[in-house]
This record gives structure tokens, sequence and C-alpha cells, in this order.
């Protein structure tokens, strides 16, 4: 029995995997980095955050939220209740669900996926939305702190949402 050759993959040199290869390593490294960084002697912070937004496009959209924020190791996660107000929509109070990935350094970057679920009291009816976030938390001193994001809302009275959340963050 006699095995052909493969032919090779699109983009690649005699059917090699070296590109493929390359970006596995380069991902390695980058994981091994940012782990680096963010395993060190740093301790676990845990946030009160009170946060407002306003939606980048028109402006019909604006979100005031409190909750906690959890930094772990390279994780982070984050519970908030927040009141919507729609110019459109009305008015509306959710719960919203949040984890990802962040790097603890003297400011700390993240990136997260959320949901949110709530109650909108104008239309009498129940609203689900789900949103990627990146952000940063930068602690001033050793309480007190600020933090930025943005965050897409995808499904959020039938329509996307963009909005830009400015906070200050508090810690024991």
């Amino acid at each position: 029995m006699v095995i052909d050759r493969l032919p090779p993959y699109p983009g690649t040199r005699s059917g090699k995997n070296h590109p493929h290869f390359r970006m596995a390593a380069a991902m390695c490294l980058l994981f091994a980095v940012f782990s680096g960084v963010a395993a060190g002697e740093h301790p676990d912070k845990y946030y009160l955050r009170v946060a407002h937004g306003v939606a980048s496009e028109n402006d019909r959209l604006t979100v005031s939220s409190l909750g906690v924020v959890s930094l772990k190791h390279i994780m982070v996660g984050h519970v908030d209740i927040a009141y919507l107000d729609s110019d459109t929509d009305g008015q509306a109070l959710t719960l919203d669900l949040g984890a990802g990935l962040a790097v603890k350094w003297y400011v700390t970057p993240y990136l997260l996926i959320g949901a949110s679920l709530g109650y909108n009291r104008d239309k009498d009816d129940a609203i689900a939305a789900y949103f990627p976030e990146a952000g940063v938390v930068v602690d001033f001193t050793r309480t007190f702190g600020m933090t930025f994001s943005a965050r897409r809302y995808y499904s959020l009275y039938e329509q996307d949402d963009s909005l830009f959340m400015l906070g200050l963050v508090f810690r024991k």
C-alpha cells in the first residue's frame, strides 16, 4: 500500500505548517507573559464600583450601575445592578453579570463577556441582552480608584447600543 503525499495547505510552502506553528507559539508566549505578570505577588482585589455611562452614537441610552468587581489571578468578574434610561424605550432595572480575563499591573486592563437581565417597567416587559466589555481599572490609592470601559449591548430593545462607562471604585 502506497500512501501519496498530501497536497499543501493554501498559503504554506510545501505542505508544512510553519505559519500555524508560529501562530501557536506566539499565542503560548503571550499567555505565558500575561499569566506571569498576573500571577505574581499581587493579592486578589475586590472593588465596590459606582459607574455611569452614555451611549456613544445618539445619547438615547444612559446606564447607572452599582456593583462589585473581583480580580483574581488573571480572571475578572462583576455583578452590577443597573438602571437603564432610554428616550424611546423607557426605564428599566437590570442585573448585569460578566466574566473575563484581566492583567494585574500598575493599571488593570480587562476583557469580558457579560449578560444583562431585567425588567422594563414602562413597557411592562422583561429584557435581556449580552455584551462584550473592554476596560481598565486604575488604583490611585490603596482604597480608591476609577474605571473606564466600553460596552456593546446586543439585543437590547431590538437594536445594538455602544456605551462608554466611567466609574469610581472603592476597596477595603
